[in-house]
């Protein structure tokens, strides 16, 4: 009887021992959809028209690259997940490789009416939505705008938490019916505080806390904003903060978080139109029949950012004719000034958009 030939192991780079017979997959699209989650992954592997895996794995990239590698050598792997918790380090770990990678916003996913939600499901979906070209790409920012993310983040927390205390030592002043509620909060009134005397002294002692809490968290917002100020030696975005600096109305602080947030690339936004409507800024309509339903468009972005740019706006305002001149119009004709006020944040934002674009200065009393 004649001897059958076993063919020898080929060696694929970053890969264990595979067989001829797996170079079936040689340049195959695959489709990988994750579900991330702290404890674990649970991965879908699919090509065009047929689920091949699904499987559970802790929460390694480089265990899911081994894995593809020794099962789908050769392949071209088109991997998906949600943005969720974890950020971008996943992105990070198959782009800087080479992998086509995308991560796709929770709330732009195809829903199929089931009742029925698992980690399994979901994995299979993303993989599937993938392979039909469903998906939406969010524009992964790159690691130094991430950072100033974060800066900003921690800034706000500081903000916050200022804020929190002020509140806190206002509603005791009230429940004490002390005659410093009356008065406005600056740093004499500060130092007035610290010399009040309550009934008892462990409550004397924590008051203090409180106060000493309120003058290291202003160190911490001050701090904050000189390194925020700082982002503006940005080769990039430098340029595009001094832009927006010189608007009338804006300073450094909301120039660098507009720069960071919506123009750390050129190409974020199709339009200005696309802009306003990541805001939240453009209004929306829905009719059955008689009956009419208007109000703003479902926002993408950040809501904080929206509220800054309302802020922006009544500030603004005051200083440009063409934006007064929008104000005045819109609220002759709705009466209502917060209408009024979001279309002169969307003509605002319309503005800074053609600045940055076509790089040039801003002009006041110059319509959009």
């Amino acid at each position: 009887m004649k001897k059958i030939l076993i063919p020898k192991s080929e060696v694929v780079p970053g890969s264990e021992a595979v067989t001829q017979n797996n170079l079936f997959f040689e340049n195959k699209e695959l489709f990988i959809g994750i579900d991330v989650h702290k404890a674990k992954w649970v991965v879908s592997v699919r090509t065009y028209d047929l689920e091949l895996k699904t499987f559970s794995m802790k929460p390694s990239a480089e265990d899911l690259e081994k894995f593809l590698t020794s099962n789908y050598p050769r392949a071209v792997y088109k991997i998906v997940y949600e943005c969720c918790f974890s950020g971008f380090w996943i992105y990070d770990y198959f782009f800087e490789k080479g992998y086509s990678i995308i991560v796709t916003p929770t709330n732009r996913i195809y829903k199929d009416g089931s009742s029925i939600k698992t980690d399994k499901i979901d994995s299979r979906k993303l993989a599937f939505q993938l392979s039909r070209g469903l998906l939406r790409e969010v524009k992964v920012p790159a690691k130094k705008v991430r950072e100033y993310k974060y800066i900003f983040r921690i800034y706000d927390k500081q903000k916050m938490r200022k804020g929190q205390i002020l509140r806190q030592v206002k509603a005791i002043l009230e429940q004490k019916n002390h005659p410093y509620k009356w008065e406005k909060w600056n740093k004499g009134l500060v130092e007035k505080l610290k010399e009040l005397k309550f009934e008892d002294n462990l409550f004397d002692l924590k008051f203090g806390n409180l106060l000493k809490e309120y003058e290291y968290v202003l160190d911490q917002i001050k701090d904050s904003e000189e390194i925020i100020e700082k982002i503006k030696g940005d080769k990039v975005l430098g340029p595009r903060i001094t832009r927006i600096e010189k608007i009338n109305g804006i300073g450094i602080i909301s120039s660098v978080r507009m720069s960071v947030y919506l123009f750390d690339r050129k190409d974020r936004f199709e339009s200005s139109e696309k802009l306003n409507h990541h805001l939240g800024l453009t209004p929306s309509e829905r009719s059955s029949g008689e009956k009419v339903s208007r109000g703003r468009s479902g926002m993408c972005g950040n809501r904080q950012l929206r509220s800054i740019i309302i802020q922006l706006a009544w500030k603004t305002v005051r200083k440009d004719g063409a934006l007064l001149d929008k104000f005045e119009r819109v609220y002759k004709k709705s009466g209502s000034k917060q209408k009024a006020i979001v279309a002169v944040a969307r003509k605002l934002m319309a503005k800074v958009y053609a600045i940055i674009k076509k790089e040039e200065a801003y002009r006041e009393n110059l319509a959009a």
